[in-house]
């Protein structure tokens, strides 16, 4: 063997060498068996983050058929009467091109009349309000809405299954 074999095996050998001696570097700090305290873990938020929602708040629906507001937490379907809500609403969107909420749908049967019917509670009613269009004095509000399920009544009614409308101006 000659001179330039014997370099290059010495050069694996080093290499080698080096390749062992890292690992058990490595190793030895992936051991159980060290005397270093834990790093502290992160510090938990006592309250949950949620992913933050875009709220479109140029839009703006007249909830109480009077005063038009943002996420509301009640919409009434019959501005007239009032024999039509939805309360408790909890919503989960309002961007520009919708909104939509869940909340408890509260009716009067009108049975044998309006003014002698039960009022009847539905929790869990979805309610998406669409089309905004500018409204009184410029605003931009929701002009229709749509609740499922739908208040007994409406099946009859000439826009059965679609939205229903909604004011754009106080009622």
């Amino acid at each position: 063997m000659g001179l330039c074999v014997e370099v290059r095996v010495r050069r694996r050998q080093v290499a080698a060498a080096l390749c062992g001696a890292c690992l058990a570097v490595m190793a030895a700090g992936c051991s159980s068996t060290s005397t270093a305290p834990p790093a502290p873990a992160p510090a938990q938020s006592a309250t949950p983050v949620q992913a933050a929602t875009h709220v479109d708040t140029g839009i703006k629906v007249y909830g109480n058929c009077t005063t038009p507001s943002v996420e509301p937490t009640e919409i009434v379907l019959a501005c007239a009467d009032g024999g039509a809500l939805v309360n408790g609403l909890r919503w989960t969107s309002w961007t520009a091109a919708s909104a939509t909420a869940v909340g408890t749908l509260v009716y009067n049967d009108c049975s044998p009349d309006c003014a002698e019917g039960h009022q009847h509670d539905v929790p869990g009613a979805r309610v998406t309000l669409t089309a905004p269009v500018r409204g009184a004095g410029g605003q931009t509000v929701w002009s229709r809405v749509q609740e499922k399920p739908e208040p007994p009544g409406y099946q009859t009614g000439p826009l059965h299954g679609a939205p229903q409308p909604l004011p754009t101006r106080p009622a």
